[in-house]
């Protein structure tokens, strides 16, 4: 008996623990559902969650690679505007630099390093022709001189508005000629009438060791030119350079051009050349309001009225109107007045003798009185010139080199005998 209640009590024993076995998985089961709900989330893939992070970040940081995709026309239109604003900007403040630069005498200079230090260094200077500022490399171009006649006939001639420099003197007949000087890059289209050569000319393009351009000349001029080495460039030698106008009579019909003279440089090897002459001394133009408005007029009678030249002041381009015989003298090639921004007169001694064809001979070197008119204001002084390649320098009442205006210069050799003023 008490064996069989064991095997009842165990029998028991294993139903309770079966019992209780399956009340633990329903609980399990319970929990898992619950942790389904509200507790257990299944974890985000790394990868996807670390692209998500990128993208916000790239919307932090880009918001207008946003807009533009949102917004494209939006976004172009506004780099547009800001484009063209820069640009305006620039183009003015270029613009305004540029005229300042070769319109004063302040030279612009660039910063550069040196040997790890910083230096200012000149892009401009002063030409030697005129004491304009340009740029450096053209600031000591060899100059090219050409002989042009002044008879009525001829007048207007073409090219003189362009001259930096120009020489006017009596030849044969008391009627004048000019040696007129350019600078090699500013020469104009047409340049003439070209005619003979004549000694003393020959002492004023020597101050600038330039080309000399003539046709033919006396034959002291001639022979001057080949025993002083110019640099001679003669129409009746080589006369590829040159041409005649046939609506014009022979001759006073003969002419050439910057772009024929470049070439006469270029054959002649002369174009790598530079000039040595010194700089002369120079003035910027006064303000407008420290400009005369009383200036005195120039006023040189070579002989007779046909000779007669007048220099009115300008004030407004404190330059000075050329008239020639009571009339404006114009330039055939743009029909405008000349114009200079320096009148110098340098009186020599009489004329030393009348040759063969009533060739005269001039006393040139040394010194003597001069009249300086430049910005509004007339200087009498000295000049002096101490031998033929030496430049002429002008002087004031106290010994001072007057200092001439950036520009062209006239320059009119007279004999004591004949007449000069200012009024």
């Amino acid at each position: 008996m008490s064996k069989t209640k064991n095997k009842k009590d165990m029998k028991k024993d294993q139903e309770k623990q079966a019992e209780k076995l399956e009340e633990s998985v329903e609980k399990i089961d319970v929990k898992v559902e619950k942790g389904k709900e509200s507790k257990i989330k299944p974890e985000e893939p790394k990868g996807k969650s670390d692209a998500v992070k990128h993208q916000d970040s790239n919307k932090a940081k880009n918001p207008f690679q946003n807009l533009f995709k949102e917004k494209p026309l939006l976004v172009i239109g506004l780099f547009l505007l800001v484009g063209a604003i820069i640009s305006w900007i620039l183009i003015s403040a270029m613009a305004g630099e540029v005229k300042d630069i070769f319109s004063s005498g302040n030279p612009i200079a660039k910063i550069v390093n040196v040997n790890n230090s910083t230096e200012a260094v000149s892009l401009t200077r002063a030409r030697l022709l005129d004491g304009r500022i340009v740029a450096n490399e053209n600031a000591s171009l060899l100059p090219v001189g050409v002989m042009i006649e002044n008879l009525p006939s001829v007048r207007p001639q073409s090219g003189l508005s362009r001259a930096q420099i120009v020489y006017e003197a009596l030849v044969e007949g008391f009627s004048t000629r000019f040696l007129v000087i350019f600078d090699p890059k500013e020469m104009p289209d047409k340049i003439g009438p070209v005619r003979s050569a004549r000694p003393y000319y020959l002492e004023w393009i020597s101050e600038y060791d330039g080309l000399y351009t003539h046709a033919g000349g006396s034959p002291e001029a001639l022979g001057a030119i080949q025993g002083l080495g110019l640099k001679d460039l003669d129409a009746l030698r080589k006369g590829q350079y040159f041409w005649r106008d046939n609506t014009e009579s022979a001759p006073h019909n003969l002419f050439t051009s910057g772009e024929l003279l470049s070439f006469a440089l270029r054959d002649m090897e002369l174009e790598s050349e530079t000039a040595k002459f010194d700089l002369g001394t120079y003035s910027d133009d006064p303000d407008l309001n420290n400009r005369p408005e009383d200036a005195k007029k120039v006023i040189i009678r070579f002989s007779g009225f046909n000779y007669e030249v007048e220099y009115q002041y300008d004030r407004d381009s404190d330059e000075y109107l050329r008239f020639n015989a009571g009339v404006e003298h114009k330039d055939r090639n743009n029909d405008q007045q000349i114009r200079a921004k320096n009148v110098i007169v340098v009186e020599i001694p009489p004329v030393v003798s009348i040759g063969e064809k009533g060739r005269l001979t001039f006393d040139i070197q040394g010194e003597g009185r001069a009249l300086v008119a430049r910005h509004g204001e007339v200087i009498e002084g000295t000049w002096k010139k101490p031998d033929r390649t030496t430049k002429t320098r002008y002087y004031d009442a106290t010994g001072e080199e007057i200092d001439l205006g950036r520009g062209s210069t006239w320059v009119h050799i007279i004999p004591s005998t004949q007449e000069y003023t200012y009024e």
